[in-house]
Formats: structure tokens, C-alpha cells, sequence
């Protein structure tokens, strides 16, 4: 997966360590994670389970069913031994990064060290996991756009968990860890706290109280009791298209005084949490096993290759890959990370013969598939005979699409097929992308090609609800943002058909 790591190479060197042993990798599969870990098998299990009841806590506190999704559609966790690894693998030079998350279409991937699973209490690089993980269940469940401080106050307050010994688990704890920040960082007013382009960010590194703020009012609105289904009426405003600030307005009243009510809410003593007894949180099943010694030899390059790399890390990664390989020459997990490395290195000919191989090995490797995919659709885009060469890329896009019916990228790339090909987009094409966004909402390219293919079809109304969240991206609300000024474009197209039908 290529995309630009600043410092990856440094961190290639590290891991290639003459003599290193990763003896102790293990993977846990379960119904929503797939956690692949450098650690012994009992504590990985008990992290896979806890992450388990973790996830069925936030959707009992959602009110929603608990889905089963594809195995793609899971996030894999990639453990490593210590927070320096996580830092090397993020191109972190601050020294603060302790994991972090990347989303993708059939391949959301998060990066942590290792966790104590004994406590209750969460360590800090677990509450940065489930921090980042609620955003991932957030972007999940909510098709709309959301307001930066209502995505990180929910985050916040999910991440403060508690994980009982009988099984039960504790949501919406008091955020100690912003404890200093509300009491002698900058401070965010309520209106720029609610209003993201009222929201400056200071320039000179002083820090401030956003997130703490954010945690604040997301728990008081939740738990307090003061002030019930304001939430829920806030949210339904901006669904139906208001501005942030209009629908904090419209829901919560005066601002200046739910601000001092959020004020003296931080000041009670005690706090109210959600205890979740265990038997209203199911766990299924949890696979674990000791992965092979060619696994475990190859995964320095896999935890590479799945941040992504750029032009100089892809080349310094490819070596080691085919050292590796070569002592593995038959092992399918080996071959399909070399393909891997191989596509990102811009060898794409050599990739799908590695990647052939691999499903030579192993018909269901997934990762084999994918890569497959990808290179071949590198090829056909310059290939002399681009009608032969986009055949044969469509029945790697079904073979994939037989071995997982809802992994989003045959749908994805079937689509694509079609437009660089030049050819007609179909019907099938159309809702396999659709398809695709809804196993993958927080997928921005995905969302984006479903836009403009809805614009072309001159369905306005759809394409407008699909792309208003990128247009109120709130880390994104400059001026340029393009998805800014084609919402503005699909608007007046949309009135101008609603008055021609008039007509």
C-alpha cells in the first residue's frame, strides 16, 4: 500500500536487526477484530476478548444490533512489542504517538503496543486504540456529517473504559487524562467550540482545551440527565442541513448558558458512568494461533507495507522481502507480501506472478487476491492490448469477489475497470460502488468516486447526502477543499431540476 512515511526507512533498519526473533506472534480472530500480535497466546486472546466486549459495550450504549461483518471488513490490530515501534512505524518525531489508525476499504488497519489485559483500568496505548476505534464505529453507524467536536467527545468518552473481572464493562468514565488540559490549557469558548470555522487552532504551540471540552460536553449532554434527547435533536438538525452553529442553536438554546452549565457540571465531585453487566455484552467465538515461523519472519515487512510506504521506503522494503521469500519460497503468506512489495516498488508483472503463486499455495489468501487486483489494473492502464488486459483484471476482480462476496474491492475496482477502460458504467457497476461505501463509509475516495458517478446520472439529491461529509470534513474546512465547491455545484444543479420538473 503505497502512501509517503516519513522516517519508515529508519524504521525498516531497526526491524531487519541481525539475530532480531519475533518467535511470538499470534494471531487472534474473532467476530469484528483480527489482532495479530507479538506477544504469547494467552495474552492475546484476552486482548482480542477484551477488545470484543469493548466493541458490544458501544453498540449497547448505541442502541443498535451488533452486525456481523466480513472477515475484510474487520480492523486488523498489528501489536507490537514497545511504543518506540508504533513511533518508527508513524514517522512520529514528537515522541507522544503511543498508536494510531489508518481506515481503508477492506483494510482498516490500527497499530498499538502490547497491552496489559489483567487491570480494569486502560493504559494509555489502549486508550488511544479505543479512542481511535470509536471513530472507526462511529463512521460506521452515521452516514451524515459530523462536527469535530461531537466525533472527538464521543471518542473521548468511549475511551475511558472499565473492564470488570466478571465480565461487565464501564463506559463514559471521567477523562482524567484531559484533567490538566481543563484546568490550565487555552481556553475554547462554547461557540468555537461548536462551530469548526469559528474554531483557530493556535499557530504557536500552545496547547488548548479542545478535546477536553469536547469530552465535556458530549458526557454531560449524554449523562447528566439536564438536558434529554438534545443530542439526538442537534444531530437530526444537522441532517437535515443546518450549519453546526445553527443546529447547536436550535437544539441547546442560549450557548452562553449550557456554557456555564458545563462548567459547573466539570466542578461535581463525582460523575456518572454506564456499567454494563457481562451478560448483556456477547462475545463469540475466538480463534488464536502461534503463526508460522515463515509468518513471523515476514512480518516486519508486512507491519511496513500495511502503513504504507512511499518511492524510498518501497525500495529499501523489496530486498528484504525477497530475502525473505527466498528462504520461504512455497509459504503463501510469504508470497502474497512479496506481491505486495513488489506492486509498491512498481513491479507489477513480477507481482501477480508472486501473488499467483501464493494462490497456487492457498486459493482463499485474500491478500494474494487483492494484490493481484492492483497490479494488474496498473498494467491494463498502459497495456498494448488494453481490452485483453482488462479481461484478464475483471476475473481476478471475481475471483476475489467468490472467495469474500463482501469484500469491497472487486466492487471498487470493477467499477474502476470500467471507467479507465472507457467503457459504459453499468447498473451493477453503479450499486457494487454504492456497495462498497456502505461496507466502507469512512472511505473518502470511495465516497468521492460514488459522487461524481451520481452527478453524472443526475441523481443531485443522493449525491448531495453523499458527499456532505466531505464538504463538512471539519479537518478539512478551507477554502479549497473541493468537496466544498461541488456540493455548492450538485445544490444549483438540484433546484434547476426540481424547477424543470415543475415545468
Amino acid at each position: 500500500m503505497m502512501m509517503k512515511v516519513t522516517g519508515l526507512a529508519f524504521f525498516l533498519m531497526t526491524l531487519f536487526i541481525p539475530g532480531q526473533a519475533y518467535a511470538e506472534w499470534h494471531e487472534a480472530s474473532s467476530d469484528n477484530f483480527l489482532v495479530i500480535a507479538d506477544q504469547n497466546e494467552k495474552d492475546t486472546r484476552e486482548f482480542a476478548e477484551r477488545l470484543e466486549r469493548f466493541h458490544a459495550a458501544m453498540y449497547y450504549i448505541l442502541g443498535r444490533g451488533t452486525p456481523k461483518v466480513s472477515p475484510s471488513n474487520r480492523v486488523t490490530i498489528y501489536v507490537v512489542r514497545t511504543s518506540s515501534q508504533v513511533r518508527k512505524l508513524a514517522g512520529d518525531k514528537t515522541g507522544f504517538v503511543l498508536g494510531f489508525y489508518q481506515p481503508r476499504a477492506g483494510g482498516s488497519v490500527a497499530f498499538t503496543a502490547r497491552v496489559d489485559s489483567d487491570g480494569a483500568k486502560v493504559s494509555q496505548s489502549e486508550q488511544v486504540l479505543l479512542h481511535e476505534y470509536a471513530h472507526h464505529v462511529m463512521h460506521s453507524t452515521n452516514q451524515w456529517s459530523t462536527p469535530r467536536w461531537l466525533s472527538e467527545g464521543f471518542a473521548e468518552f468511549f475511551s475511558t473504559a472499565r473492564f470488570e473481572k466478571n465480565g461487565g464493562v464501564g463506559l463514559g468514565l471521567p477523562a482524567q487524562h484531559r484533567a490538566a488540559e481543563l484546568a490550565l490549557a487555552r481556553n475554547v469558548p462554547i461557540q468555537a467550540l461548536l462551530d469548526a470555522s469559528a474554531y483557530k487552532r493556535p499557530r504557536n504551540g500552545v496547547y488548548d482545551e479542545f478535546y477536553g471540552r469536547s469530552w465535556l460536553l458530549y458526557h454531560y449532554l449524554l449523562l447528566s440527565g439536564k438536558r434529554p434527547r438534545q443530542l439526538i435533536n442537534y444531530q437530526v438538525a444537522l441532517a437535515n442541513g443546518a450549519t453546526e452553529l445553527d443546529a447547536a442553536k436550535t437544539a441547546f438554546g442560549d450557548l452562553n448558558q449550557l456554557e456555564k452549565e458545563i462548567d459547573a457540571y466539570l466542578k461535581r465531585p463525582r460523575l456518572r458512568y454506564v456499567p454494563i453487566p457481562g451478560e448483556n455484552l456477547a462475545v463469540g467465538a475466538i480463534t488464536v494461533r502461534k503463526m508460522r515461523d515463515a509468518e513471523a519472519a515476514i512480518m516486519p515487512v508486512v507491519l511496513a507495507s500495511k502503513r504504507g510506504v512511499d518511492a524510498e521506503t518501497a525500495k529499501t522494503l523489496l530486498p528484504q522481502a525477497q530475502s525473505i521469500a527466498r528462504s520461504y519460497p512455497n509459504d503463501p503468506f510469504v508470497l502474497a507480501a512479496l506481491a505486495e512489495a513488489e506492486h509498491d516498488a512498481g513491479n507489477d508483472a513480477v507481482a501477480v506472478q508472486m501473488a499467483d503463486k501464493a494462490l497456487a499455495a492457498d486459493p482463499a489468501s485474500v491478500n494474494a487476491h487483492v494484490q493481484k487486483i492492483f497490479a494488474l489494473s496498473r498494467l491494463a492502464e498502459n497495456a498494448d492490448n488494453p481490452d485483453a488486459a482488462w479481461k484478464r483484471t475483471r476475473k481476478a476482480i471475481t475471483a476475489l469477489n467468490k472467495v469474500e462476496v463482501d469484500h469491497p474491492i472487486p466492487l471498487i475496482y470493477y467499477y474502476r475497470s470500467l471507467k479507465s477502460a472507457g467503457e459504459g458504467i453499468t447498473d451493477v457497476a453503479t450499486r457494487g460502488l454504492d456497495r462498497a461505501l456502505q461496507l466502507a463509509p469512512y472511505d473518502k475516495s470511495v465516497r468521492w468516486e460514488l459522487t461524481h458517478q451520481l452527478v453524472a446520472e443526475e441523481d443531485y439529491a443522493t449525491a448531495y447526502r453523499i458527499l456532505l461529509p466531505l464538504a463538512n470534513d471539519p479537518h478539512n474546512r478551507s477554502d479549497d477543499n473541493p468537496a466544498i465547491k461541488l456540493l455548492a455545484q450538485i445544490k444549483q444543479d438540484w433546484e434547476q431540476q426540481a424547477k424543470a420538473e415543475l415545468q
